[in-house]
């Protein structure tokens, strides 16, 4: 008897789908550990937001974007070519990218991580908002059941339950609310584009646009008057690195396997992660409401993940 040949393919502990979740939620991961790594850098280290900002941009931008030149023809080439996609690839860099990052810094330098990133998280909710206003459908009872928790999980964050005072510092719920506003537009807005190119150009040719932009805010080449110690430059690598870069590429790659409203269901692991990371290193504490409010926000992003 003839044995059958082994193969000689090696064996794989996991599918493309499978791998594409844990892309994804490692993404997801380290979005949320970068925030909590800047609130270090900005309360314990006094960096200023606006050039941690433009230093992550820059660089996340120019790796992405010499990443797709350098394969021929590829959709990074064609899409600066393409001169009347400018205007919208201007506009999602500058008011998507940049103002989604910098709002969200901010948030993160007047409060902290946790709230910052469950704040920025009712841009979903936003988006449903939009959507139904601009296409005049009436949402679906998931759908208000989702902006109900969303509306109330805010209300719960912010104040803790009680009508005359704030659990979060009028500015950084401010910020937040335009971080939320700044990623629905972020959402929105490259649709046309990635539609006709894919998600690694225009991102790749935002994050460097918008870098560029940001350099007005925060110039790189002008060192903060922060706390250089080598603790801090790790965390700055982290931001840049990991936080960035490595996020978005992980997230970017899902998309192959994984549909949009997948890889949006799954990205939830973002403020799960920031809130556990601010409790457990940063010794952030939420009240009852606090708690029930971010669970309220999570939730809401999950039902809108899952009935799109």
């Amino acid at each position: 008897m003839v044995k059958a040949a082994k193969s000689s393919r090696p064996h794989r502990w996991f599918n493309a789908r499978q791998r594409s979740i844990i892309q994804v939620l490692t993404g997801a991961t380290l979005w949320g550990l970068s925030g909590t790594a800047s609130q270090v850098l900005f309360h314990a280290d006094h960096f200023r937001a606006a050039w941690l900002v433009s230093i992550r941009m820059l660089v996340s931008g120019a790796v992405l974007v010499s990443w797709g030149l350098v394969h021929h023809n590829s959709p990074s080439r064609a899409l600066i070519r393409h001169t009347k996609w400018w205007p919208r690839l201007l506009a999602f860099a500058v008011f998507g990218l940049l103002g989604v990052q910098y709002t969200y810094f901010k948030a993160i330098a007047d409060g902290n991580a946790a709230s910052a990133t469950l704040l920025q998280y009712l841009g979903p909710p936003l988006i449903v908002g939009y959507v139904a206003l601009s296409s005049r459908r009436w949402p679906s009872p998931p759908t208000w059941m989702a902006l109900l928790l969303a509306v109330l999980g805010t209300f719960f964050l912010a104040t803790g339950g009680h009508l005359h005072r704030l659990e979060v510092p009028a500015p950084a719920l401010i910020w937040g609310l335009v971080s939320a506003a700044c990623l629905a537009f972020y959402t929105l807005a490259p649709l046309p584009v990635i539609h006709r190119y894919d998600a690694l150009a225009v991102v790749g040719w935002g994050m460097l646009i918008g870098g560029v932009v940001s350099l007005g805010l925060g110039p790189v080449w002008r060192l903060p008057p922060g706390n250089w110690s080598v603790s801090a430059v790790v965390l700055i690598a982290f931001v840049v690195l990991l936080g960035t870069l490595a996020a978005f590429s992980l997230y970017l790659g899902s998309l192959r396997n994984l549909s949009p409203d997948e890889t949006a269901l799954f990205a939830t692991a973002e403020p799960i992660a920031a809130v556990l990371a601010s409790m457990l290193f940063l010794h952030v504490r939420f009240d009852g409401f606090g708690i029930v409010g971010s669970l309220f926000i999570v939730v809401a992003v999950v039902i809108l993940s899952r009935a799109r």
